[in-house]
């Protein structure tokens, strides 16, 4: 069965004291999962995840056909698009990793559950923005924060 992203949740790592945890350092399935997460509220669109590995070519005088090897892997850039709240603790913590060169954790939450949880997807990367589009009077007030991925998505199924 095919499911849509409505429902689903974001959230960012936050140490005790709910500001943004740093992650310079790959994650395992458990260390994400023992994380204290922090809900971003007002995300309107999440964008592409995942690997996205090069494939190099090499040409050689004696045959037709390119070779082909695996290169670097790029774990994802996607954009985040959320209608500003200042207010909101998720938001405030984005804007904070922002300002920093650190790397931080992140978990998308899609509402497919089969009885005890959805899909969960976990990344780690940096975060750069906010962009605000501006726009005409009656578009919304939003803002875009770009992520780069520093490690291979993992992800959990429904349950």
């Amino acid at each position: 069965m095919a499911n849509s992203n409505a429902g689903g949740k974001l959230y960012i790592a936050v140490d005790g004291l709910g500001d943004a945890e740093v992650h310079n350092t790959d994650l395992t399935e458990a260390q994400f999962d023992a994380l204290t997460w922090l809900e971003v509220k007002q995300v309107g669109s999440f964008g592409e995840t995942g690997s996205n590995t090069n494939i190099l070519t090499y040409d050689t005088w004696d045959t037709d056909v390119s070779q082909k090897a695996k290169g670097i892997t790029n774990g994802g850039d996607p954009e985040v698009e959320v209608a500003r709240v200042g207010t909101d603790p998720g938001q405030i913590q984005m804007r904070a990793a922002a300002l920093t060169k650190h790397s931080y954790a992140f978990k998308i939450e899609h509402d497919d559950s089969l009885g005890t949880n959805g899909t969960i997807k976990y990344n780690r990367g940096v975060v750069g923005g906010p962009r605000h589009p501006n726009g005409r009077n009656e578009d919304f007030n939003l803002e875009i924060y770009s992520l780069g991925m520093n490690q291979l998505q993992i992800v959990k199924e429904a349950a």
